[in-house]
This record gives C-alpha cells, structure tokens and sequence, in this order.
C-alpha cells in the first residue's frame, strides 16, 4: 500500500516518526504542573487552555507567509525556535517557575510551524495517492510516539530534566532532516489559475480565505462539528493522566506512560487495514464510526476503575483515533483551495483547536465538582451530539449530490 510513493513522502515520514519520538513531554505535562510544581487541576487545566492557545498567534503570523513564500524555509526556522526552548527548559531545570514560561514561548513557534508543514505535506500529495501519505503521515508519527511515552514514564521520576532536553534535541535531528531532503512544491500561477477553470473539491478560489471559506459551507460546518469533537477528547487526554494517579497512585505516570505507548501500538497495527477499508468509501461515514469508537471508549473509562477497563477503555478510543486521522485530515484537504492552503490550516486550527483549548480549562474546573466517572459521562453525551450533527451532514452531502470523495478518485455513487 505504501510502495511507490514520492521520494519526499517518505522523506516527511521520517521527520513525523522522529518528531513523534521526541514529543513525549506533552503527555506528562498535566502531571508535571500538578506533581512538581503543585499546581491545581484547574490551575493545570488553564495552562494547558493557554499553551494551546499560544497555537493561534503563531499561526496567524505564519500561515499568510507559507501561501506566498517559501513553506520549508518558514517550517525550518520555526521548528528550531521550537526545539530551543526546550533545549532551554532542560538546561534552566533547576528554575522550575520559569520551565511554564519557556514553554508558552516554545508553543508560539510549533503553532507558527504548523501552517507550513500541513501545507507541505498536501502539496507533496495528490488526489491518487493523499489518503496512502497522509495515513502514512500519521503511521510514522504514532510508530515513533510509540517509543516515547514509555520512555519518558521512567524519566518522569528519575530524570525529568532529560522529558525537554530530549525532546528539544530530537526536534533539532528532524529540522536537519527537512533541511537537506525536501524542497518547496508550493502551487504556481499556472496550477492554480488550471484549478479554478476545473470542477474539483480542491479547486482554487480568487480572493480572501474568509471568502474561500464561505465558498464552502459544509465543509465549514463539518470543521465546527470537529471543533464540539475536540473539546471533548482534550477534556479526556488532559484528565487521563490524573485518572492514572488516582487509581494506581505512585504507579500511575509509568502505567500512563505505557498505555500511551499501547495507543500508538494500536493506531500503528490497525492504520493499514482502516485506509484499505475507507480506500473510496464515503469519508463521512467512516468519520462517524470513528466518533461511535470514542464513544464507547470513553464510557469503559465511566464505568471501570481497574487496570483492565481503563486498559480497554484506551484501546477502544485508539482504534476511533485511528480511523478519524486516516480520514479527517484527507477529507479537509482535499476540500480546501489549493492556493489557500496554509491560511486555511490556520483557520481551521483556530476553529478546531478552539474546543481543543477549553477542553483542559473546563475539565479542570469540572474534576473539582464531580468525579471522574461523571467527567466522562458528560463527555458520551457531547460525542453524542456530534454523530448526530455528522451524520445529518452527511444526508445533506448526498441529498444534494455533492462529492465527498474528489470527483476524479470517485468510482462508485456515494451512498454507503
């Protein structure tokens, strides 16, 4: 399935699976806020609201820039401020009240660095082959994500001043990587005038993004159902950790540790089988099963408090993981103009990551009021709401015959 792609798309992958490696930090920075610093859950849950915000300066400043200029070049710059800051976190480790602030520095270059390297990975795509890269994107990230946690589990009690230096050091091999193996591919004048005379679901647009985005409302509606989506899987990801520590206590960032490693153990096996399932099936309908797989993740995690329902509670919502990154970002790229590529990334980031953000600030205030069995029952009835929305967007995809798959890789009526 992952033969004779392009020579850059497995360049990409390389720097995704090492740039999966290296981001074991973020899983443990609830714990490290709340266990080394004695922060709140509240406290944790509005930092972690703030980093993620950080997200959207730095992608305003950069998204206008990757559309008109060099994205490798922006990509680049932007990914070694990243790196550095953690680079610094490690060596200023003995400050502990200035790692935050370091951090929220180092967010606002990732968000700037994001545009850029979503645009790269579309342009270096087609419609023959997106959804095989694009899984294999995501593949390689897990496959390294897969190593981390488990690694920095141990770190966390031992050498927690190596979660950034490591981390800032394996972001620095990857910029190297983008560096010296791949070049811009950024859409011409010709393409994207081609474009517009075409009727393809990624066909460029004359003037602003808001314009582009207004051109397309269901794709617009689908980002808002995403962004609903979002919040409720960032409420869960920020309190699982928490949920970790009450239940197994000192034990808990190890076992936490090792079951984000079974995560991305999971997505790596079943990632294969899910892009040959939706290979030119109806997107939306394999979104939808996606959503119903979290959902019954989510509630293993509201009725069990042993290892083996929380084990299974995690798997279950990988696998809707899985198969929701082999077609979420494959159906937004190719419904978004090819000449607004990274000015659309940000804004569908802002849109999306905007739930994602008050998912932590909200679930720390409601792990104060309720428990964490009742936390995740509240988070059913959100996802809930969500398959409901999709699904009426999908009727409405079909009831007014628009494509959901493009119309060039479309063979079949999209009415599964």
């Amino acid at each position: 399935m992952y033969k004779n792609l392009p020579k850059s798309i497995y360049s990409l992958a390389i720097v995704n699976f090492i740039n999966g490696f290296g981001n074991f930090t973020f899983p443990f920075l609830t714990l490290f806020l709340t266990l080394k610093l004695g922060y709140s859950t509240s406290e944790a849950g509005a930092f972690s609201m703030l980093s993620i915000a950080m997200y959207v300066p730095g992608s305003l400043i950069s998204s206008k820039l990757a559309d008109k200029m060099s994205r490798k070049k922006i990509m680049v710059i932007t990914q070694t401020l990243f790196s550095l800051s953690f680079l610094a976190c490690g060596i200023f480790y003995s400050h502990l009240n200035l790692i935050p602030y370091i951090l929220i520095l180092g967010l606002l270059f990732d968000g700037a660095s994001d545009p850029a390297r979503q645009a790269l990975h579309t342009d270096h795509t087609n419609f023959e082959n997106r959804q095989e890269a694009f899984s294999l994107f995501y593949l390689s990230y897990n496959l390294g994500f897969g190593f981390g946690p488990a690694i920095a589990g141990l770190l966390f009690n031992y050498y927690p001043r190596w979660l950034f230096l490591g981390s800032g050091i394996i972001g620095i091999i990857a910029t190297i990587i983008v560096t010296f193996t791949i070049h811009d591919k950024r859409p011409d004048k010709k393409m994207l005038k081609e474009s517009i005379e075409k009727n393809r679901t990624d066909k460029a647009v004359e003037g602003s993004v808001f314009k582009a985005l207004l051109s397309r409302p269901k794709l617009f509606t689908f980002i808002c159902i995403n962004g609903i989506f979002f919040f409720s899987v960032s409420l869960v990801i920020f309190s699982l950790p928490l949920y970790a520590t009450y239940l197994f206590s000192d034990k808990g960032p190890s076992i936490y540790g090792f079951l984000m490693s079974a995560n991305a153990v999971t997505v790596v096996m079943i990632t294969p089988l899910f892009v040959k399932l939706s290979r030119k099936k109806n997107t939306l309908t394999a979104l939808i099963l996606s959503f119903v797989l979290y959902l019954i993740g989510f509630n293993f995690l509201a009725i069990g408090s042993v290892l083996i329902v929380y084990i299974l509670g995690v798997i279950t919502f990988s696998l809707g993981e899985s198969l929701n990154a082999t077609n979420n970002d494959y159906f937004i790229a190719n419904h978004t103009p090819m000449g607004h590529r990274a000015r659309f990334s940000t804004l569908i980031s802002i849109i999306q990551g905007s739930g994602y953000a008050f998912g932590p600030l909200v679930g720390g205030q409601l792990l104060e009021i309720f428990t964490f069995k009742q936390v995740y029952h509240i988070v059913s009835l959100i996802v809930l709401f969500c398959i409901i929305a999709l699904t009426y967007l999908r009727h409405t995809y079909i009831r007014d015959g628009e494509p959901i798959l493009p119309k060039e890789q479309s063979e079949e009526p999209q009415t599964n």
